[in-house]
């Protein structure tokens, strides 16, 4: 995947969904003109000519769907599993990057507190053995 730089509108989820919805309507607009003009050509019916564009509209809708839906997933449940992990008090790193750059400020954040939570804990033991 290219990188994107900090300003851009695909560094956030926000952007992503916005600019996605720009593409799937130009996209849909597109493809509803050709797939009318290629099933009027084919069939002389005025049911097939609307019915079947628009079966074809249906299904790419359903596929940008889970498309996106996937898009906006993917950071969040990094996110949750990075929560997981020092809920359990295991020592661990955050990914790299999430994809989306308001859950990468939220992986950064949750590894801090884990860090200092770690820090204070150790703090505490020193204490309680006298150290």
């Amino acid at each position: 995947m290219a990188k994107t730089s900090a300003n851009s509108p695909l560094n956030s989820l926000r952007g992503k969904i916005r600019v996605a919805a720009i593409i799937f309507a130009a996209v849909i607009a597109i493809y509803r003109l050709i797939t009318y003009l290629i099933v009027s050509l084919i069939a002389e019916d005025p049911l097939y000519t609307i019915f079947l564009p628009f079966v074809f509209v249906i299904l790419a809708v359903v596929a940008f769907g889970w498309w996106l839906s996937n898009e906006i997933v993917r950071p969040i449940e990094k996110v949750s599993l990075l929560a997981k992990s020092f809920e359990r008090g295991l020592p661990t790193t955050p990914p790299k990057s999430s994809g989306a750059a308001e859950t990468d400020e939220l992986l950064q954040t949750l590894y801090r507190i884990s860090q200092q939570t770690h820090k204070l804990v150790g703090a505490m033991d020193d204490v309680a053995n006298g150290k």
